[in-house]
């Protein structure tokens, strides 16, 4: 008997429920999609700071592993490595390529990290702000300091002396060593914290997964090492706003106390924070909860919401015009509906109320151009006395 090769979908199934079980506190979440290619793709989210490990598998039997490591640091690079190692004894993979070792991973990561931070040096000489180094894709924060980094803003002193020693900077890299040990867990819970805590009472199930997982990683490396320098007052805030009451708990709440006003507050969320989504960027509170799909991106919080799609734009004879998407998807907005002009920006939007829910809120419908793409917008909101942020909103987004 000749054993039948699975399907793509069948084959991404096992390396799912595989990673699942050897490696739960390090898979964040996971996604499976089919796009129009016909293969079968599994997104794999290991770590905050680093695009998904995506594994791409067809009907045949090839499976192909991508992976962007730079911004994490070596240790993540050779965890990804070893991952993709074990799946494939025990899964039966043959991968035609190996992961690298640990000096060739670590001389990488520094001759990136080298050059991006010369860069930015440069950029600042230049003028520039709000430079950021390592974070995710799709996000950008406000902050005092020269560089923004996954581990926290830094300033110019200290851009000087890492470009002049780059080791110094490994205080940014979240996962420098091969191990998960208490540096690891304090770096991951720190990445967490600067980049996607709230620093609210959660109000969705994925902040409350957030919070919980933030106590879980320092819980687990302050036994491990107890000197390093834990965020005391940040992880009391993260246990008042989760309401953990656990033995840690009581130990961190006793510390933070100790410190007052010792140290500055951690998170970039505190602030507003600027998103972007298919070429078209918005600057919303940090304090929004998001959700993103390839299809849009959603933003609320406090009677507030966000919904915003695009897409790229295109005749025959090349890009569509700005005001001709307008016409063709704003045509219809009636006579009341509200023009706008900046720059190369042109949008068209309607403000109406919508009672179907039950609760009657006020509505903004919009759409914003340029030539070659295309955005549409629709702000939901319950104070009637909102409709100027609403417009104002809308205003905002521009191509970025």
């Amino acid at each position: 008997m000749i054993p039948r090769v699975p399907t793509g979908d069948r084959l991404l199934g096992d390396v799912e429920a595989w990673l699942k079980s050897e490696y739960p506190d390090v898979v964040r979440s996971t996604r499976r999609s089919r796009p129009e290619t016909g293969e079968t793709e599994l997104h794999v989210a290991l770590h905050p700071t680093t695009p998904d490990l995506v594994l791409t598998a067809s009907d045949t039997g090839q499976i192909v592993a991508e992976a962007a490591t730079a911004a994490a640091g070596p240790g993540y690079h050779r965890f990804v490595g070893r991952v993709l190692e074990r799946m494939g004894l025990e899964l039966a993979i043959s991968w035609v390529r190996g992961g690298a070792d640990r000096s060739e991973a670590e001389r990488a990561y520094l001759g990136w990290l080298g050059q991006t931070l010369a860069a930015a040096r440069a950029a600042r000489a230049a003028g520039r702000i709000g430079i950021h180094v390592g974070t995710p894709a799709g996000v950008r924060f406000s902050f005092d300091g020269a560089i923004a980094t996954p581990l926290g803003p830094r300033d110019d002193a200290w851009l000087d002396r890492a470009v002049a020693d780059t080791r110094i900077a490994i205080d940014i890299t979240p996962w420098w060593a091969d191990a998960t040990d208490a540096q690891y867990l304090l770096g991951r819970a720190l990445c967490l914290m600067w980049l996607e805590v709230r620093w609210r009472p959660p109000a969705l199930a994925e902040e409350t997964q957030l919070l919980d997982e933030v106590h879980r990683l320092l819980s687990k490396a302050f036994p491990l090492d107890s000197a390093l320098a834990y965020p005391w007052r940040a992880w009391a805030e993260v246990i008042g706003l989760r309401g953990i009451a656990d033995p840690m708990a009581r130990q961190v709440s006793a510390r933070a106390a100790d410190l007052a006003n010792a140290a500055p507050e951690i998170g970039y969320r505190r602030g507003v924070v600027t998103v972007s989504h298919e070429g078209w960027r918005i600057q919303i509170p940090g304090s929004f909860a998001e959700r993103r799909t390839p299809e849009e991106w959603w933003g609320g919080g406090a009677g507030r919401s966000i919904t915003l799609a695009a897409v790229q734009t295109g005749t025959a004879t090349g890009a569509m015009s700005a005001q001709d998407f307008i016409q063709q998807f704003g045509g219809d907005l009636g006579p009341d509906a509200i023009d706008h002009r900046a720059g190369d920006v042109v949008g068209r939007a309607t403000l109406s109320t919508d009672a179907t829910s039950g609760v009657e809120v006020g509505v903004l419908d919009g759409y914003s151009a340029v030539a070659g793409s295309g955005a549409a917008i629709r702000i939901v909101f319950d104070d009637a006395a909102d409709w100027q942020w609403a417009i104002d909103m809308w205003r905002s987004l521009a191509p970025g």
